[in-house]
């Protein structure tokens, strides 16, 4: 890969402006760059970088010019949003696990509402892949049951 590729994706803007034109339709120029916050000649210069490395194609309609994914663009396009969605995971669930263990704790006694936890912590388990996730899991779990057990 060569360098200014390697230096276009360890930047914020243009990932975010890849992301865009995939997700905008229709996408172009000004679009992007109210999408991204940034100004619009900063937009277009790395539209016009995107364009030169063959990841999005433009084509002109009047006085906009309307972008969209290359085959290469899409590929780079998913794989960026499922890195985004790796990182962004373990976060969510670690607090669906601590706003579970918040109503737990406010719940003392009140065996009627542990039971929909317990329901929250199964799915909660059943969907993480990070072993120090599964194991506060399962130790909430067994509080939740040591609590309705009182």
């Amino acid at each position: 890969m060569s360098e200014s590729l390697k230096r276009l994706f360890l930047r914020e803007k243009p990932v975010l402006a890849l992301l865009a034109v995939g997700e905008l339709k229709p996408a172009y120029a000004a679009m992007i760059a109210k999408r991204i916050d940034s100004t619009f000649p900063h937009t277009s210069s790395i539209l016009s970088e995107l364009e030169a490395h063959g990841l999005i194609r433009s084509r002109p309609e009047g006085r906009i010019r309307y972008l969209e994914l290359t085959d290469r663009g899409k590929r780079i396009e998913r794989a960026l949003a499922e890195l985004f969605s790796l990182l962004q995971m373990p976060n969510a669930r670690c607090k669906r696990l601590e706003r579970i263990r918040q109503l737990a704790a406010s719940s003392e006694g009140a065996a009627l509402r542990l039971g929909p936890l317990r329901r929250d912590l199964a799915k909660l388990k059943s969907s993480a892949d990070d072993e120090e996730l599964q194991r506060a899991v399962q130790d909430l779990d067994a509080a939740i049951i040591a609590a309705m057990k009182r």
